[in-house]
């Protein structure tokens, strides 16, 4: 899947969790912001090489929902083989 897909489904995601739990502004602009540096992180990490998180729908929703704790478990995850 294309960065740019997975860049915006996880701003989709960061949006609709607004309206389902009535996050305040600067609450959504925290969470816009963490979702953004969770995705830079992913593809730097992809980037390097050293790992490859695969970017498909669920690791998207989870940066999206999670931001970069989200994304200290999806390395987590690969690094113990479960993705």
């Amino acid at each position: 899947m294309d960065y740019l897909k997975i860049l915006i489904i996880a701003l989709i995601v960061v949006v609709v969790a607004k309206f389902l739990f009535h996050v305040k502004g600067k609450e959504l602009i925290a969470l816009i912001v963490n979702a953004i540096v969770g995705f830079l992180i992913i593809w730097l990490i992809n980037l390097t090489g050293l790992i490859t998180i695969p970017l498909n729908i669920i690791t998207s929703l989870v940066v999206g929902i999670f931001g970069v704790p989200g994304v200290i478990v999806l390395i987590l995850l690969v690094i113990f083989g479960v993705i």
